[in-house]
C-alpha cells in the first residue's frame, strides 16, 4: 500500500494499469478512417519520374516530387475502396442474373419473369409508353429518340414528328409534354433537367423544364445529333452539311466549327473520360474530334457501309469503344490498339441500329425487332457471344438505347412509344452525391451548379490522351517561339499557325506580343507626328483599314462580352486619343469628380 501510495504522489502509473486502460479504450472508440489508410505496398519505395530531376529548383522538384507520390497512393486507395466496397472484385459479379447450371441460359428469362421476382420498388420500373400507333387509334409520332440526366432521374422523349415530353420517370411527374409542329431528329438533356435541347427541322432549340423556348441557335442548322460535354459546358452537334460545331452554353459563344468532309453524319458519340467526340460516318469511317483541331485527331476505316451506331465503355476507363454498320458487323475496339484492327467482330442476323454501353459494363445491341444485352468480358473471337438478355418488340424496330444511370434500367425508343426493361447487374449501385446526386433538392442543385461552373474546363485542354493533362512538359513550348501576324493582318504565330490552332498560352503571348506593337507604333507615331511650333500639319486622310490592331479587334467581334477584347479596346482608344492630342498639341480634358464614379469600376478595374 505505501509503495502505491507513493506512485499515486508522484503522478506515475504502473505499465499494467496503462495496457488496461488503453485496452479499455480501444474497445470502446474507433481509429478516424484518415489515419487507418496505410500506406499501400505497392507504393513502398516509389520513386518520382526522371523528368523531375531536369528541374533547378529544388522547392519546386521537392513539391512536384511530393504531388506524385501523393497521387499515386491516392489511385491506390481508391482502386481498393472500388473492390472492396463496391464489389469490383474479380471473379465476383454483383447483382448478375445467375445460372443454377450449366444447361441453362439467362437469355431465356423474360421481363416478366425478372418483374416476378424482384421487388415491387424494382419491378414498377418496368413500363411500356404506347404512344400512338394503335390499330384504328391515333396516328404514331415517332420513331422516338431518349436521353437520361446524369443522375438518371428525368427521362426526355422527342418523336420524329414534333412531340416533345421531360418527366421524372420513377414518380411519373410530368415537367413538360409540347408539341413543336415540325420535324425532330434528336434531344439532350443540358447540365441538368432545368434545360434541354432539341435538333428540329431547321434549327436547334433550346428549352427550359416548363417546356419555354429560351434560345434559338441559328449557327447550328439542320442537325441530326447532339451531344453534351458536362464538365466543359459544351454542346456539341454535326448535321446534314457535315459539321460539328460547339456552343458553349455558358456564355453562349461558338467556341469551334469543324468542317468533317465526309458528308452527311448521323453517329455520335463522347468519350467519357477524354471528352473527345467520335463520329461515325456513311462511308465506314469512324472519325475522333477535338475543339482545337480543324482536323480528325485520328481517322479510321471501321466498317463496309455507314456507321449506325457508336458507344465507348465508362466502366473501362474510356478504353474500348464498339460500332456498329449497315453491313452487319459489331466491332469492338481497343482505344490504344485501333490501328491493329477490332479486338472482337461478329455478325447479326439484321443490320443493327444502335449500341450502348451500361456503367458495369453491359453491351446492349438493337438489331431486326430485338435488343440484345451481352458480357463484354467474354471470351475474345468472330463467333457471336451468348447473349445475357434479349427481349423481343413485335412489329416494331428500336430506334434508339440507352441505359440508365445509376439503375437497373434500360431505355428503348421505338416506332410507337417507349419501353423501360429492367437489366440486372447493369446500373452502378453507388454514386457521388457531390457529381450526381439522384436526391438533390433545389438549393444542393443550384449549389452544385455554382460549383461547375467555376470548375468548368477550357475547351482548349480535351485532348485524346487521357494522361496528358496534369502532366510537367519538359519539351521546349511553342509558347516560346517569337510571335509574328501574317501578311493578311490575322495573327499567327512564327511558323504559321493559324490564330484558332493555337493553345490557350500560345494566343495569350500572341496577344501580349500585339499589345506591345501597338503601344510601340502609337508611340513612335505620336512622337514623329508631333508638329513643330508655330507649324500646322494638314489631317492625313484614312485610306484603308490596314491597321494590325484594328484588323485584330474587328476578328474579335463577337455577341459575347469578352473581358480581355473590352480591356484591349479600350486601351486602343485610350492611346488613339493621346496620339491626337500629342499632334495638335493639347491637352486632354480633366472632368471634375462625381459621386457616379464609384459605379465605374463594378466590371473590375481598367488596365
Amino acid at each position: 500500500m505505501a509503495g502505491s501510495r507513493d506512485r499515486r504522489k508522484g503522478g506515475k502509473h504502473s505499465d499494467e494499469a496503462l495496457k488496461l486502460q488503453s485496452d479499455s479504450i480501444a474497445r470502446s472508440t474507433r481509429i478516424p478512417v484518415s489515419l487507418q489508410q496505410a500506406t499501400p505496398e505497392e507504393t513502398l519505395g516509389m520513386r518520382p519520374p526522371k523528368s523531375l530531376s531536369n528541374i533547378k529548383d529544388k522547392k519546386l522538384r521537392s513539391d512536384l516530387s511530393k504531388q506524385f507520390l501523393s497521387r499515386k497512393r491516392a489511385e491506390k486507395h481508391a482502386e481498393l475502396a472500388d473492390q472492396y466496397l463496391h464489389g469490383s472484385i474479380p471473379g465476383e459479379e454483383a447483382g448478375m442474373i445467375e445460372p443454377e447450371n450449366e444447361m441453362e441460359r439467362t437469355a431465356r428469362v423474360t421481363q416478366a419473369q425478372i418483374q416476378r421476382e424482384v421487388g415491387v420498388a424494382t419491378a414498377r420500373k418496368g413500363f411500356e409508353l404506347q404512344l400512338g400507333g394503335t390499330p384504328g387509334g391515333t396516328p404514331s409520332l415517332g420513331p422516338y429518340r431518349i436521353d437520361y440526366t446524369r443522375n438518371g432521374r428525368h427521362l426526355l422523349l422527342g418523336g420524329r414528328k414534333g412531340h416533345l415530353a421531360a418527366f421524372d420517370w420513377q414518380t411519373g411527374k410530368l415537367s413538360c409534354e409540347i408539341q413543336v409542329r415540325e420535324t425532330l431528329r434528336d434531344v439532350c438533356w443540358l447540365h441538368d433537367q432545368s434545360f434541354f435541347a432539341a435538333a428540329q427541322k431547321k434549327y436547334a432549340y433550346i428549352y427550359d423544364q416548363n417546356g419555354i423556348e429560351i434560345h434559338r441557335l441559328k449557327d447550328h442548322i439542320e442537325v441530326n445529333r447532339m451531344q453534351f460535354l458536362p464538365y466543359h459546358f459544351l454542346l456539341a452537334t454535326v448535321g446534314k452539311a457535315g459539321y460539328l460545331k460547339y456552343q458553349d452554353t455558358s456564355t453562349g459563344q461558338l467556341v469551334a466549327s469543324h468542317r468533317t468532309g465526309l458528308g452527311s453524319c448521323a453517329t455520335m458519340a463522347q468519350n467519357p473520360l477524354t471528352a473527345v467526340l467520335h463520329l461515325g460516318h456513311a462511308n465506314g469511317t469512324v472519325t475522333l474530334w477535338t475543339p482545337n483541331l480543324s482536323t480528325p485527331a485520328v481517322k479510321m476505316l471501321a466498317h463496309r457501309g455507314p456507321v449506325s451506331g457508336i458507344a465507348i465503355n465508362a466502366h473501362e476507363g474510356g478504353r474500348e469503344m464498339v460500332t456498329s454498320g449497315l453491313d452487319g458487323h459489331v466491332k469492338v475496339w481497343d482505344m490504344r490498339m485501333l490501328g491493329r484492327g477490332p479486338r472482337r467482330e461478329w455478325v447479326t442476323r439484321r443490320p443493327p441500329s444502335d449500341v450502348a454501353y451500361s456503367q458495369r459494363g453491359l453491351l446492349g445491341v438493337a438489331w431486326g425487332t430485338h435488343v440484345s444485352l451481352y458480357h463484354t468480358q467474354a471470351p475474345l473471337g468472330h463467333a457471336p457471344p451468348g447473349p445475357y438478355l434479349t427481349h423481343n418488340f413485335p412489329q416494331q424496330t428500336p430506334l434508339e438505347v440507352r441505359f440508365c444511370p445509376y439503375e437497373d434500367v434500360l431505355g428503348v425508343g421505338r416506332a410507337n412509344g417507349f419501353s423501360s426493361l429492367i437489366v440486372p447487374g447493369s446500373g452502378e449501385p453507388t454514386f457521388d452525391s457531390s457529381e450526381a446526386d439522384p436526391y438533390e433538392n433545389k438549393a444542393r442543385r443550384r449549389e452544385r451548379e455554382v460549383r461547375s461552373l467555376l470548375d468548368k474546363i477550357q475547351p482548349e485542354m480535351i485532348t485524346v490522351d487521357p494522361d496528358l493533362v496534369g502532366q510537367l512538359d519538359t519539351r521546349a513550348s511553342r509558347a516560346d517561339q517569337p510571335m509574328a501576324s501574317a501578311g493578311d493582318g490575322l495573327p499567327r504565330a512564327a511558323d504559321g499557325t493559324p490564330y484558332a490552332r493555337l493553345t490557350r498560352a500560345q494566343r495569350l503571348a500572341l496577344d501580349a506580343s500585339l499589345e506591345d506593337e501597338a503601344d510601340e507604333d502609337l508611340a513612335a507615331s505620336a512622337s514623329a507626328a508631333a508638329p513643330a511650333p508655330g507649324v500646322v500639319r494638314e489631317k492625313k486622310k484614312a485610306r484603308g483599314r490596314n491597321s494590325s490592331m484594328k484588323k485584330y479587334l474587328r476578328k474579335k467581334r463577337q455577341n459575347v462580352v469578352d473581358a480581355n477584347t473590352t480591356a484591349l479596346r479600350e486601351k486602343y482608344h485610350r492611346e488613339k486619343e493621346r496620339a491626337r492630342h500629342a499632334r495638335h498639341g493639347t491637352k486632354p480634358e480633366v472632368r471634375e469628380p462625381s459621386a457616379l464614379d464609384v459605379f465605374a469600376n463594378v466590371r473590375g478595374p481598367r488596365k
